[in-house]
């Protein structure tokens, strides 16, 4: 059994905790992650820390560790509903889906108010292929929250695959608006372009969409290779990938070419891409 924490290491995990979020805020991750280590360091069986090194491993794309660290968390408070969501959604981004569903449905039972996991959940089903049920509970999230930006482009997703076109071109417009709010705010951000792109891509308005999702791979920086946003992760080798779709499309072979390998060669192996290349004869 371990020992009880003192009140003054206790008191310091705090401090670094608190250090931790202020660092994540102003976007430096990496600093973020060594101060919540040293929290850890001083108390082990701080849930919330293990909680929120997770969610500083998500932010780098580091999806793996984020769910190792929600595990440890989970572990230690069991009952704690925002762990067993967070872990829920880094299974269902590694793959793993039942899983994912297991823990996303448990943290619902947990607390039932948080409509967000609806939306979580249709994702999760929606890319099963059981769309009947993901729209479901996609509608019943973006009922409950006309501002979840993820529930709202999954939906538009599905609602495309269904064949209701009406409804989908209606929610991708407004994710649409909703990213062009930020990104008046704030011009480089590449997460807003990304999915202005890939909605007008779906939408079928190729010029836009190429526009954006040029902009998305522009505004990149280096030391950033995954993109966190309203719940939705994507890397700097899917908006290669979208961008080669776009530019096939528009009969820009060569290019597509060349922005379809640089996908690949940042993410080997990736079956998505895979499936893309094939499908575009590249």
């Amino acid at each position: 059994m371990v020992a009880p924490i003192s009140i003054e290491d206790r008191d310091r995990a705090n401090q670094h905790l608190d250090r931790s979020i202020s660092f994540s805020m102003c976007g430096k991750i990496d600093q973020a992650i060594d101060e919540i280590k040293k929290a850890i360091s001083i108390d082990g069986e701080f849930a919330q820390a293990h909680n929120k090194l997770g969610d500083y491993y998500m932010k780098k794309g580091m999806v793996k560790e984020a769910a190792a660290a929600y595990t440890r968390s989970l572990e230690l408070e069991p009952a704690n509903q925002n762990s067993s969501f967070d872990l829920g959604c880094s299974l269902a981004h590694l793959g793993k889906h039942d899983e994912a569903l297991e823990y996303l449905r448990k943290a619902l039972e947990l607390k039932p108010s948080h409509s967000e996991i609806y939306g979580h959940i249709g994702r999760i089903l929606m890319m099963r292929g059981e769309l009947e049920e993901a729209v479901s509970h996609l509608e019943r999230a973006v009922s409950a929250s006309s501002d979840d930006i993820m529930s709202s482009f999954t939906l538009a997703c599905a609602y495309q695959m269904q064949g209701q076109t009406d409804n989908s071109v209606r929610l991708f417009k407004k994710v649409i608006d909703r990213y062009k709010t930020l990104v008046d705010v704030k011009k480089r951000f590449a997460e807003g372009h990304y999915y202005i792109g890939r909605s007008y891509f779906f939408m079928g308005d190729l010029d836009e969409a190429i526009k954006h999702l040029e902009k998305a791979v522009e505004y990149d920086t280096e030391d950033v290779d995954y993109h966190y946003s309203f719940g939705m992760l994507y890397s700097d080798a899917d908006a290669f990938c979208s961008l080669a779709e776009v530019q096939h499309a528009l009969g820009k072979y060569s290019e597509a070419r060349e922005n379809m390998y640089k996908a690949i060669s940042l993410s080997p192996g990736n079956q998505h891409f895979a499936r893309i290349k094939s499908q575009l004869g590249i």
